[in-house]
């Protein structure tokens, strides 16, 4: 356990060996927020959350989400100032509970974040081709899903300034859009566009709140990952913190707000029915009818750029999961290689963008719909295993700080034992409505979540012979 601990405290590598950054909090930040995709989360998951959820109440689960989301940055960032370096849910877990758990949800985390890399990625194609068709363009959702992986797999093999650089715009892009949307329905509507309504006990907590809960957390997926990316920031031991909590912090406001303006904008008594009828198409025919025809399809494009910085983000996550797990021979050692003149996990981002090519390209070759087959399991999957390791965390900021005696207890042990509790029962409701997620009966399909049991115990298992 010494050695183990010395080794997940060391910060400078042999040369060569290091992953280069400069990387700034709000550029982490914004790295962050590409991995929620804040454009897509609106345009996509809130119509599904006031259909099938619990309707006007979304935005004040929403706002719980948000809540919990922040009680979990708040020790989250503790832990990260705790114990410096790159690995994230790996790195924190070892230390606290030892190797075999570490390397355990270890596993875990890295099924997760290629499951949700796979499910972006047909996603990006599915809405990309649905897009272009309305400009006369149908090349086929596999063609633009091609796309999207080959610039994914260029720009994940190169340095993570230059990658920064492509998705800082596009996240601003998509905040300023969804600002837009907000104050037009603000200046027709005034205070009317918030809806005391949409925020109380009763809607909140009235038929469908379990999917609707699901649905907010959901969107605060990848909101940890600012961990993974230590080694390439400048000052990590206070930026990582502070980007963590500034990504939480901005994504549950903004959710929070433009969700309550929706149903202000819509209607709280029709808002359910309305994206029965409308669905996917929601959120656009609001942009349609408040700001233009021509804004519409302006940002039914962004929708598609938003895909593309949303799965960008979450294949640097998983590409940097990949990476330590080699380095601390989990897996083969010439995936943990840095390219001598990028200063980038290349290798472990090839074998990302290979794995998740093979996960599409074989159901689909064989004659399954990989968006209505594959999509909702792996994005039920992915939602299950890193709520599952957030709540998992919250566990070790208590026990870890607990061993220190520290007395900071709003930080240290409220917040966190609040996003524990919260984020537990979050697990459970998504584990009892996991066959509505995926939209299955077949008990193999909603059998998947023993595939994250089977994965933690492997590394448990093998975890103390493989660290150095």
């Amino acid at each position: 356990m010494t050695e183990l601990t010395e080794s997940l405290h060391e910060d400078v590598p042999l040369a060569g060996e290091k992953l280069k950054g400069n990387l700034g909090t709000f550029q982490i930040a914004l790295l962050v927020i590409a991995a929620a995709a804040p454009l897509g989360a609106v345009l996509t998951a809130a119509p599904i959350g006031f259909q099938l959820g619990n309707g006007a109440g979304l935005a004040g689960t929403f706002l719980i989400a948000g809540f919990l989301m922040v009680c979990f940055s708040v020790g989250y960032g503790e832990l990260i100032r705790a114990i410096p370096g790159a690995g994230a849910f790996y790195k924190y877990l070892s230390v606290v509970f030892g190797s075999r758990v570490g390397a355990g949800a270890a596993w875990v985390a890295l099924a997760s974040y290629l499951a949700i890399t796979i499910a972006v990625a047909i996603v990006s194609g599915y809405y990309t081709n649905l897009t272009m068709q309305t400009f006369g363009i149908n090349i086929g959702w596999m063609s633009w899903t091609i796309v999207f992986m080959a610039l994914t797999s260029y720009l994940g093999r190169a340095n993570i300034d230059f990658a920064a650089k492509v998705l800082v715009p596009l996240v601003l892009a998509e905040f300023f859009m969804l600002f837009l949307l907000g104050l037009s329905i603000f200046l027709d509507k005034g205070f009317a566009a918030f809806p005391v309504q949409a925020v109380s006990i009763e809607a909140i907590t009235s038929p469908g709140l379990g999917v609707g809960l699901m649905v907010a957390l959901a969107a605060f997926l990848g909101v940890e990952s600012a961990a993974l990316y230590a080694m390439e920031a400048k000052r990590p031991e206070k930026s990582i913190p502070g980007a963590t909590r500034l990504a939480v912090a901005l994504v549950a406001v903004a959710y929070f707000v433009i969700i309550w303006l929706i149903v202000g904008g819509i209607g709280a008594d029709a808002i359910k029915g309305e994206a029965a009828t409308a669905q996917g198409e929601l959120i656009i025919n609001l942009f349609s009818t408040r700001i233009g025809t021509t804004t519409a399809a302006l940002v039914s494009i962004m929708l598609c750029t938003s895909n593309f910085a949303c799965l960008l983000s979450l294949h640097n996550a998983a590409t940097r999961y990949v990476q330590v797990l080699a380095k601390d021979k989990h897996l083969p050692s010439v995936l943990s290689n840095i390219h001598p003149q990028r200063n980038s996990p290349a290798n472990a981002s090839l074998l990302v963008t290979v794995l998740v090519a093979a996960c599409i390209a074989v159901p689909t070759s064989v004659g399954y719909d990989a968006f209505v087959f594959l999509f909702p399991v792996t994005l039920a999957l992915s939602t299950l295993g890193l709520i599952g390791l957030q709540a998992f965390i919250s566990l070790a900021v208590i026990a870890h700080f607990k061993k220190m005696s520290d007395r900071r207890y709003l930080k240290i042990l409220i917040s966190p034992l609040v996003a524990l509790t919260g984020l537990s029962l979050a697990v459970y409701l998504i584990y009892e409505n996991y066959g509505l997620l995926t939209g299955s009966e077949s008990a193999w399909v909603n059998g998947t979540p023993l595939l994250l049991i089977a994965l933690f115990f492997y590394g448990v298992i093998k975890g103390r012979s493989n660290t150095i």
